[in-house]
């Protein structure tokens, strides 16, 4: 009787044994990762991305050119008992969208000495600048270089003969315009020369003009 059991004992220790030493079968090894991926579950949080500035909206001006271009002459007249003055300025400016306006422009103008009867003249030319601030008022300024000719007295023969000089003037000032049409209208103004000086061909620091725009 002890001896079938010892047998018994010794195949179930070897049966033991064996299983121990076999591997898991595929199957099980299948079976575990699923169990495994399934219950495991990863969570990814998500990329915020990064938002881009509206880009501005690029403003295009779509008026026609006849509106951007304005075409003006300028005058202006003064005499008294010793001298006739006067000028003509023509002008061609660029109107920008709003208030502003640039602009330039050759100038004549004449001074007659009466005493002498003789004709002086100056030839030159100008830049300037416009802001229409009401719709009949306007601030101007202007800078004008002109080669004007005046009398000097001869060294050697004592008489007054002509010669050319370069001078030039800075007018601040304002002015107002009278609308005669779409485009059409006259302008007077009021400026002062704040670098006026004896060489000045103008007969004051204060002009007055009268203009013409079309």
């Amino acid at each position: 009787m002890k001896q079938t059991l010892s047998i018994i004992f010794f195949l179930l220790v070897v049966n033991l044994f064996l299983q121990a030493q076999n591997p898991a079968s595929p199957d099980t090894i299948v079976k575990t990762n699923v169990a495994i991926q399934s219950d495991t579950t990863i969570k990814v949080a998500p990329v915020k991305q990064q938002e881009q500035p509206a880009a501005k909206p690029v403003r295009k001006d779509t008026r026609p050119w006849k509106d951007r271009i304005d075409f003006d002459v300028n005058t202006s007249f003064w005499a008294n008992t010793s001298q006739v003055f006067g000028q003509i300025t023509i002008l061609v400016s660029y109107r920008f969208p709003k208030i502003l306006s640039i602009g330039t422009g050759p100038t004549y103008l004449f001074n007659y000495q009466r005493g002498l009867k003789q004709n002086l003249n100056g030839f030159g030319g100008i830049v300037f600048a416009k802001a229409q601030l009401l719709k009949f008022v306007y601030l101007w300024t202007e800078y004008q270089g002109i080669d004007n000719q005046h009398y000097v007295t001869d060294k050697t023969s004592g008489k007054l003969v002509r010669e050319f000089e370069y001078v030039d003037s800075w007018f601040l000032g304002a002015g107002v315009n009278i609308r005669l049409g779409k485009r059409n209208g006259i302008n007077m103004s009021v400026l002062y020369d704040i670098l006026y000086g004896s060489d000045s061909p103008y007969y004051a620091a204060t002009t007055y003009r009268i203009g013409f725009s079309f």
